[in-house]
């Protein structure tokens, strides 16, 4: 990324409980100290540390048992949009709990799923 005289590193961190600009900060002046000394880049270059967002689509089973116990938006592919709290996965199927009932959906019908912010 970036331009040819002026590429971007870009660090994708995540940890369970969330990432803060404060972990961010840290991650970066780590990871700049330790490009400083092996020099592997010639050129200037831009260092990005970022978490990869709540916005992030939800898709591996890494990213549903990380979401456990979270608030999902699920859109499936008819256009209904869901909103509950994942109480369980598995490959196959996603269970949410909504105000009024558990309801389970067959990941093959879901067109995005994301985390919903809760403030």
């Amino acid at each position: 990324m970036g331009a040819s005289n002026n590429p971007t590193i870009r660090i994708l961190v995540h940890k369970d409980l969330g990432i803060t600009i404060s972990d961010c900060e840290q991650i970066s002046r780590e990871i700049a100290d330790l490009l400083d000394i092996e020099d592997p880049i010639s050129s200037r270059y831009r260092l990005e540390v970022t978490s990869p967002g709540l916005d992030r689509p939800l898709q591996s089973d890494g990213d549903f048992a990380r979401a456990e116990g979270r608030l999902l938006r699920v859109v499936l592919f008819t256009g209904k949009t869901i909103r509950g709290r994942l109480t369980d996965w598995s490959k196959n199927e996603i269970c949410l709990m909504l105000p009024e009932n558990l309801i389970q959906l067959d990941r093959q019908d879901i067109a995005k799923a994301t985390i919903e912010a809760e403030l």
